[in-house]
């Protein structure tokens, strides 16, 4: 049970508010076989929750953005995001859309630092990026929809000491050395409820995956609040919290 627990603390699985009607013990030892089974896919939905994947507000050149929950508060996974607007809506020519570049780089620091301190766990790495591209379009003063693409990709690499391998459900599980990359196309909208604040949906479709994810959030200049929604998830809902700053 403490390989268990080591392996499931390295792979940054968060230990949600409980409730005394839920056994969670056997709930954790499901989530845990499902982890094992797919822990690329699980972890993949952690590093969704940093991506910025809404456009630039009108006006703005560029951004750059950190997760703060869950990503970097509680889990330590260090990151970084940027957009860059290479033209503006009809900037060029009438009626074409604003182009958005974007992309971003983690690293689970909180992984390694979980390796150094365990005598089952000799080593531990998780990190991956995005880039991708968005379209927008204003269809009225108050409405204004996008469309993109991202590529994201991830690795996660988990090799136990000799005789220390996990053993789960009488199965012993060996080294994990894993990845996840994926095509997703992007649609979404978004409606301003104040200066330079917003509300908007959209919806992700992982083209390799055949998976989808929804996500509902609200921004204002320096923070987004939000809720992604993974039906497929092992964690189907994860609240998000990010910080950017637009120029």
């Amino acid at each position: 049970m403490k390989k268990i627990t080591i392996f499931l603390t390295a792979l940054l699985a968060l230990a949600w508010p409980a409730s005394a009607a839920v056994d969670w013990e056997s709930k954790g030892m499901q989530m845990a076989g499902e982890v094992v089974a797919n822990p690329a896919a699980f972890l993949y939905d952690f590093q969704q929750d940093l991506e910025g994947t809404t456009p630039l507000p009108p006006g703005k050149t560029f951004s750059v953005q950190t997760g703060l929950f869950p990503t970097l508060i509680p889990l330590t996974n260090l990151n970084l995001s940027g957009k860059y607007r290479l033209h503006g809506e009809g900037r060029i020519a009438p009626g074409l859309p604003q182009l958005d570049l974007i992309g971003g780089y983690n690293d689970v620091y909180a992984a390694r630092m979980v390796a150094r301190n365990s005598d089952s766990l000799e080593d531990a790495k998780l990190y991956g990026y995005y880039i991708g591209a968005i379209l927008s379009a204003s269809v009225s003063p108050k409405i204004r929809t996008f469309w993109g693409y991202k590529r994201s990709a991830l690795r996660a690499k988990f090799q136990f000491a000799p005789g220390e391998e996990l053993e789960l459900m009488n199965t012993k599980i060996g080294n994990i050395d894993t990845g996840f990359k994926d095509d997703f196309l992007m649609a979404g909208i978004e409606t301003p409820k104040g200066v330079r604040k917003f509300w908007s949906i959209q919806l992700n479709y992982g083209v390799a995956t055949q998976t989808f994810a929804t996500k509902v959030s609200w921004y204002g200049p320096h923070f987004e609040l939000g809720l992604n929604f993974y039906p497929e998830g092992v964690l189907v809902f994860h609240p998000v919290w990010n910080f950017h700053v637009d120029f």
